[in-house]
């Protein structure tokens, strides 16, 4: 009997399963069968089809399952925008093949997107590992996050068959396979833009600096062409050049990635036709987004862009033009200054910012409770009266069965009869 409490599980669960569904669902009685209605891919509608028929010639029943495709009074097919319009919900379904299926899990953990909203893994399958390059950069463990993943991919087909029987430490590798890959490729490019290798320089096309007796002078005619110059890495301010140069470039893509998802976010209320996420959401989160932070990495790339040696003039620092931006936005002090008129448009830049907190805190939760209002009948009928009454039709007073009373008539008396 222990021998074979393993079968009789699996069978008990199977069946239990198996009622569990047919719980779902509706009994005809006329017909005398079993309804269920449910949502099903339009590629695999057919596949979906050829299921049930073999479902049914496996059970050797009399009448096959049948696969009716429901449709509108105008005979349109029931799809997931179709519902959407008339206010329904339709389950979310996304195709994801074996690179991206990692990262549509990595997305799901945050949040399922619905059925009519853009899905943003295939961008997260550029930008998870981009960013984790750009905090993980060097040349050998990239090179060594590669190869561990090319091994894996290597031999998928033999891996695939062992599935089953691997441990949950060998699962989280192989499933995640292709994300390693990604990831020490994204790793290896930032480690060439960091000139690292297991921390030590790399000096791949010779430095376009030189020791003289007076110091480190640079050539005037020669520019390293690929990431960060290695006599940088030999420089007394070494770790504060390069930890400030990294906290820059992490800024400048966090932006962008930011600006992305803002990017998704208008593009699903231009498809679901909503004004009130475009003006009340997107809108301002946009305008806050661009007026602080995009100012920074515009300061960020005019730093960078700025000879402040030919100026004779000491580079300004972005922290303390960040902390002026909100603490004094139009005065600049004179070793704070990037440009002319940075005053009036950080003016400009923190009013807009300081405008759009309560847009974005306040607009749409005030419109959503107006239109709630609207829809249960609530109106302000006197202008003056800042109080909310609410309209009672005949509807409202159903069972009351008291007729209303007409001109000239009056109510029962106290004490008086009907």
């Amino acid at each position: 009997a222990t021998a074979n409490a393993g079968i009789w599980r699996a069978r008990i669960l199977r069946a239990k399963a198996v009622a569990h569904a047919l719980n779902h669902f509706d009994y005809d009685p006329s017909r005398k069968c079993l309804i269920g209605e449910g949502w099903v891919p339009t590629s695999r509608l057919e596949e979906t089809r050829s299921a049930l028929r073999r479902a049914g010639a496996r059970a050797g029943s009399h009448a096959p399952p049948v696969a009716h495709e429901l449709r509108t009074p105008t005979g349109e097919s029931i799809t997931a925008a179709s519902a959407s319009a008339r206010g329904e919900q339709a389950p979310s379904y996304f195709n994801a093949g074996t690179l991206l299926a990692p990262f549509q899990a990595i997305v799901d953990a945050y949040g399922v997107p619905r059925a009519d909203e853009l899905n943003p893994a295939p961008f997260s399958a550029v930008t998870f590992p981009f960013l984790f390059g750009l905090m993980f950069g060097d040349v050998g463990h990239g090179v060594l996050l590669m190869l561990f993943a090319l091994s894996y991919i290597r031999h998928e087909k033999a891996l695939k068959r062992r599935e089953a029987t691997m441990s949950e430490m060998e699962q989280f590798p192989w499933q995640g396979r292709y994300v390693l890959l990604l990831m020490g490729i994204s790793a290896t490019y930032a480690g060439l833009l960091y000139n690292d290798c297991f921390g030590c320089p790399l000096n791949l096309f010779g430095s376009a600096w030189h020791a003289t007796p007076e110091g480190w002078r640079k050539d005037p005619s020669r520019t390293y062409p690929f990431g960060i110059d290695p006599a940088w890495h030999h420089a007394d301010n070494s770790l504060s050049f390069i930890n400030s140069y990294k906290m820059k470039l992490s800024i400048v893509f966090g932006v962008a990635q930011m600006s992305l998802g803002l990017a998704c976010a208008m593009a699903n209320a231009l498809h679901r036709r909503s004004a009130l996420d475009i003006w009340a959401e997107v809108v301002p989160q946009v305008l806050f987004l661009e007026s602080v932070f995009g100012y920074l990495v515009y300061a960020i790339f005019k730093k960078w862009s700025t000879d402040w040696v030919a100026k004779a003039k000491r580079a300004p620092s972005l922290i303390t033009l960040l902390i002026k931006f909100f603490m004094a936005p139009g005065a600049t002090p004179p070793d704070g200054e990037l440009f002319e008129g940075q005053a009036h448009l950080q003016l400009l830049l923190g009013t807009v910012a300081l405008v759009t907190v309560p847009w974005m805190l306040c607009a749409k939760p005030y419109f959503l409770r107006k239109a709630h209002l609207s829809k249960r009948g609530f109106v302000r009928r006197d202008p003056a009266d800042q109080s909310m009454r609410r309209l009672l039709d005949d509807t409202s007073s159903q069972g009351d069965d008291t007729p209303p009373l007409h001109s000239g008539e009056s109510g029962p008396q106290p004490g008086g009869s009907f």
